[in-house]
């Protein structure tokens, strides 16, 4: 009867039943389309249309020697970066033929364990890992990258598993000096030592002052957290109702943290731009970044380039055992808004 539903199949038995091919038959192309004789191919896709029949991916995924998934490991799915750098990472591996399995580790080394041992329980082809840092067990990142190729983006640890970052000393070299050129220089904002990221950012922020003949003025920084628009607030709020800040004009080590110091200075009724109170910047280029009011100035990671980088390096690791570079630091760019 015309508009009636395809009679639904429950698993591979089923469906070898209705095709009269044997289940290893079937079983083959689901591994591989191409590893199967073209009429017997065409035989198992007009029953595909025919039957409403789905393999149960990770029962065939198990069973691949050469398995085309990619794990996906983030510290925080909410946060807009890493929300905008997985989501980039999954379309690529599927533009490639492969599948994505996504984690996150949610701040925590518990969540990072679990996921990097669902990764191991997995039969993962390669694993891009963004690690929490300093709360990360480097044992057991290693212990995966014992059993499946695993690459670092975005910050790294140890030394001895290839990476791709941003290139922090450079970003953060290009928005001091502008900052330095156009008026005062910044104070700083640090991040909590959460990863690489951190450091990299303070030492870059360090010497760029130093070298524009500027004493830096760091603040913030100290134990691990991860809610960093509310550290921001706070660090910016006490230093405002306490006299102000050392100079006129703020670096934040990302926009998250810039976030924060927009509401201290609309709490106490400061202007933030070049004829304002303070001037003020961040790193990143956060969606909201351009809907701040004023819109934030900062600096852009190359997300897209990030993306294609990481898979790029991960399909090397995982079809050729090895990857050109060990550690690619992709340049950021500058974008300037009224904020600075």
């Amino acid at each position: 009867m015309s508009g009636q539903s395809p009679q639904r199949l429950r698993n591979m038995k089923e469906f070898s039943e209705v095709t009269g091919l044997s289940r290893p038959t079937v079983s083959k192309y689901f591994h591989d389309p191409a590893s199967v004789r073209p009429s017997t191919r065409a035989k198992i896709e007009t029953a595909l249309k025919k039957y409403d029949y789905l393999p149960n991916f990770l029962a065939v995924n198990q069973n691949r020697r050469n398995p085309k998934t990619v794990g996906i490991i983030v510290p925080h799915l909410v946060d807009p970066f890493y929300a905008e750098l997985v989501g980039r990472i999954e379309r690529e591996c599927i533009g490639r033929g492969y599948s994505a399995i996504i984690q996150s580790s949610h701040g925590s080394r518990d969540d990072e364990d679990r996921a990097i041992d669902m990764m191991r329980a997995l039969n993962i082809g390669g694993v891009i890992l963004s690690p929490l840092g300093a709360a990360s067990d480097l044992g057991k990142i290693e212990m995966l990258a014992e059993e499946v190729p695993v690459l670092l983006v975005d910050s790294h640890v140890g030394k001895r598993l290839p990476a791709i970052t941003c290139d922090n000393a450079q970003g953060i070299g290009v928005i001091v000096e502008h900052l330095c050129r156009e008026g005062a220089p910044p104070v700083y904002i640090d991040m909590p030592d959460v990863n690489s990221t951190a450091t990299e950012r303070r030492e870059a922020y360090i010497a760029a002052m130093e070298a524009n003949g500027r004493a830096p003025v760091v603040l913030g920084g100290g134990p691990v957290r991860w809610d960093f628009e509310q550290f921001g607030y706070e660090v910016a709020r006490a230093q405002l109702v306490n006299g102000g800040f050392a100079y006129p004009a703020v670096l934040c080590a990302n926009d998250r943290f810039a976030m924060g110091v927009f509401r201290a200075a609309c709490e106490l009724g400061l202007r933030i731009g070049k004829d304002g109170d303070f001037r003020l910047a961040g790193h990143d280029d956060h969606p909201f970044a351009d809907f701040t009011c004023p819109g934030l100035t900062t600096v852009a990671q190359d997300v897209e380039g990030l993306a294609a980088g990481a898979v790029d390096m991960i399909l090397d690791l995982m079809t050729r055992g090895e990857t050109a570079e060990r550690l690619v630091r992709l340049p950021s760019r500058l974008v300037l808004r009224d904020s600075a």
